[in-house]
């Protein structure tokens, strides 16, 4: 019988989650993508921002099946905002 990986109960990050971080953030910072300001449009004024639908306070991090996430933190999308 084949075993399957659990996520760990365990409090302490462990090495391997702190280099697939590391990847993560470096993949992060280097898929940024400048945007050319057509019309002027850019920068955007500093403002209120308005945020509808449980998925800005909750966002879901990942779906079922090979989508499943068990993350050790998460940042919504208000939070990000």
């Amino acid at each position: 019988m084949k075993s399957i990986i659990r996520a760990t109960t365990d409090k302490a990050v462990s090495r391997r989650e702190k280099e697939h971080a590391a990847i993560a953030r470096r993949a992060a910072t280097e898929g940024i993508v400048l945007l050319k300001n057509k019309n002027g449009a850019l920068p955007l004024t500093r403002g209120p921002v308005a945020l509808f639908g449980a998925g800005a306070r909750n966002t879901l991090k990942g779906g079922t099946g090979s989508g499943e996430v068990r993350e050790r933190d998460c940042t919504s999308i208000e939070q990000g905002l």
